[in-house]
C-alpha cells in the first residue's frame, strides 16, 4: 500500500515540477525540435574501416558514417533533399521539422563506393559539390573522383550534384614571392608578365570558370538550379556578385549555424571530422538549432 502511496506522490512531484519548468522531461533519444530552420552537415572523403590509416581531417570511416545516419535517424532529425531545401530558402516552401540536408565537397569517388550505400540503406539522400576538372580529366595520382556515369546512377536514386568550382580549387601565387591563395578570392601573379591579373582579366577568369561548370553539368546531368560550395569555405563580395550574375542562387559556406528562410548564405556543420562521433554530432547540431 505504502509502495503506490510513494509512487504515486514522486510522479505528482516530477508533474508539478515540469509545470513549473523546473524540469524539462525529453523521451530518451528524441531531440527537441526546430521548425522553420534547416541544419546543413558537411563531409568530403570516407574510407573502408580497414584503410582508417588513410584519414586525415576531412575523411571518415564507413562505421562512423553509419552511427552519424543512424543517430539522426534514431533521434528524429528529417534528412530533406536539397531541391526541398532550396524550395524553403527562396521560396518560403514548408519543411518538416527536425529538417537536415547532408552535403559533401570535392566530388570523391567514395560517396559511390562507401556514402551511397549506406544513405540508400537509410532511405536518405545527399548532395556532393564536385570539382568539374576532376572528374573530366583521369589524375592517376590523385585520390579517385566520381564519373559523370556514377553521377547519373545516383541522381536516377536522389543523389545531387552542383558546383565545386572547375578548376579553382587550388592556390595561386599572388605576389612576386610566389606566396599563394585561393584561387577564386584573389587576382592571380602572372609570372611571365611580372604583374598581378587586372580586374577585368580576374573577374573574366572566375566567371568563365564557373560558367564552364554550369554547362558541364547541363550537357552530363540536365542540371538548372545553380548552387556553388566556396572552394576551402573562402568567398568575397565580389565573387558571390559574378556568381549572382552567372545565376548562382545558394552559395555554400563553411560557417556554422541553423539556415532560416531568405538567406542566400549557407551554413553547414563540417560533420566529417575523424573524431566526430555520434554523440558529439548530435551535441553540436542541439547547440545550433536556436
Amino acid at each position: 500500500m505504502w509502495k503506490f502511496i510513494v509512487t504515486g506522490l514522486i510522479f505528482c512531484v516530477f508533474a508539478l515540477l515540469s509545470l513549473w519548468g523546473i524540469i524539462e522531461y525529453k523521451p530518451r533519444g528524441i531531440t527537441a525540435q526546430y521548425k522553420d530552420g534547416v541544419l546543413v552537415l558537411l563531409y568530403h572523403d570516407i574510407v573502408p574501416d580497414q584503410s582508417a590509416d588513410r584519414q586525415n581531417r576531412g575523411t571518415i570511416t564507413t562505421s562512423r558514417f553509419r552511427e552519424h545516419l543512424r543517430a539522426l535517424s534514431d533521434s528524429h532529425y528529417q534528412v530533406i533533399s536539397m531541391n526541398t531545401f532550396t524550395e524553403f530558402i527562396l521560396l518560403g516552401k514548408e519543411i518538416p521539422p527536425n529538417s537536415i540536408v547532408i552535403t559533401f565537397d570535392d566530388g570523391y569517388e567514395s560517396f559511390y563506393t562507401q556514402a551511397y550505400p549506406l544513405l540508400q540503406d537509410f532511405k536518405m539522400t545527399a548532395t556532393n559539390f564536385i570539382i568539374g576538372q576532376s572528374s573530366d580529366f583521369y589524375q592517376p595520382k590523385a585520390i579517385p573522383h566520381l564519373s559523370w556515369n556514377q553521377m547519373r546512377e545516383m541522381k536516377r536514386a536522389g543523389m545531387e550534384f552542383y558546383s565545386h568550382t572547375y578548376r579553382l580549387h587550388n592556390q595561386v601565387p599572388v605576389d612576386r614571392q610566389l606566396n599563394c591563395e585561393p584561387a577564386l578570392t584573389h587576382a592571380m601573379y602572372l609570372e611571365t608578365l611580372g604583374r598581378l591579373e587586372t580586374e577585368e582579366e580576374y573577374a573574366a577568369r572566375i566567371r568563365s570558370d564557373l560558367s564552364l561548370m554550369e554547362r558541364r553539368f547541363t550537357e552530363e546531368l540536365g542540371n538548372r538550379a545553380k548552387l556553388l560550395a566556396f572552394p576551402y569555405g573562402a568567398y568575397t563580395d565580389q565573387v558571390k556578385e559574378i556568381a549572382e550574375g552567372i545565376g548562382f542562387q545558394l552559395f555554400f559556406t563553411i560557417k556554422e549555424g541553423l539556415n532560416r528562410q531568405g538567406n542566400n548564405e549557407i551554413y553547414r556543420v563540417n560533420a566529417g571530422e575523424p573524431e566526430m562521433t555520434a554523440h558529439d554530432l548530435l551535441a553540436r547540431l542541439e547547440a545550433l538549432r536556436y
